[in-house]
């Protein structure tokens, strides 16, 4: 008679014990931003100067204040900071969650956003960069939650870039003329986050009148602005991979006799006589 009274003791604790479990889909509620403050004060005071803090307050998706995001906290309230309580777990933290559980869970609020349409397809995703690694909803600045500033966030990572953006020639973003996102979509692009279908359409948002459409064309400029300029910087002016004429010869080499190349090598640049060199509607030698 011994082992079915030692299996039913055996069967009673084991119930005791799963009942006290708490589970969190079915007893955890809601008790409010208040409840989180207490413990959270510092957290809940930068918070409330934040973007999402102050959309807390008319936004129907955050009407739940950290709720919102963390989920009812009643059970991890009644923890009291002991870890070893089951219900502490049951808050939901989005830093340990992993990149693609990160991305979908700030997708969530923000997938109808049109900036974040081709985040999938995008190189910070392809890559592993999750949302949190540039935003921060509880410190973070501006409308968009950036960790630090627009630029400096994106430079913390794109070191080449931040060097190529100090060399004599580049574009002003450390000026603070323009920023990356000037250029780039950092959410996902057509072609390495670029905020076009192409770089030629890029660069003619700014650069309209050297892209044509010309009667002669010159088949670089109409291939790939790239196949000259070092678009992030360079040590040669106007953004030029190379000074002129060593530049232009690399294509236009045969087209000039010895004679003419000691005075093309020397101390003329190519543009002194062919002035339209993204492309001419008057001459097909680009010379007005």
């Amino acid at each position: 008679m011994r082992t079915p009274t030692i299996s039913f003791i055996l069967a009673a604790a084991c119930a005791l014990l799963i009942a006290r479990q708490p589970r969190a889909a079915e007893t955890a509620a809601k008790v409010g931003a208040e409840v989180c403050a207490n413990c959270h004060s510092e957290v809940a005071e930068n918070f409330a100067k934040t973007f999402h803090g102050r959309k807390s307050l008319s936004a129907k998706k955050l009407k739940d204040g950290c709720e919102s995001c963390h989920g009812a906290g009643s059970l991890h309230a009644a923890a009291a900071g002991d870890k070893d309580n089951p219900g502490y777990a049951t808050i939901r933290n989005p830093n340990k969650l992993t990149t693609s559980e990160g991305a979908e869970f700030c997708l969530d609020c923000h997938k109808e956003t049109k900036a974040l349409m081709m985040w999938k397809t995008g190189a910070h995703n392809q890559n592993g960069v999750n949302c949190l690694k540039c935003h921060s909803v509880h410190n973070g600045e501006g409308r968009y939650s950036l960790v630090k500033g627009e630029t400096e966030t994106c430079l913390k990572c794109h070191t080449r870039q931040k060097t190529d953006m100090n060399l004599p020639s580049h574009h002003p973003v450390l000026e603070g003329k323009m920023t990356c996102t000037s250029c780039h979509n950092p959410h996902g692009g057509v072609e390495g986050n670029l905020k076009a279908d192409s770089l030629i359409e890029l660069c003619a948002k700014c650069h309209s009148e050297k892209v044509g459409p010309f009667a002669f064309e010159h088949a670089p400029v109409s291939d790939s602005c790239t196949n000259c300029h070092a678009v992030h910087g360079s040590v040669n002016d106007r953004l030029l991979k190379q000074a002129m004429p060593a530049l232009c010869l690399g294509c236009h080499l045969k087209e000039h006799s010895q004679t003419s190349m000691a005075r093309v090598t020397g101390k003329v640049r190519c543009t002194d006589c062919h002035f339209e060199i993204h492309g001419s509607d008057r001459s097909s030698t680009f010379k007005n």
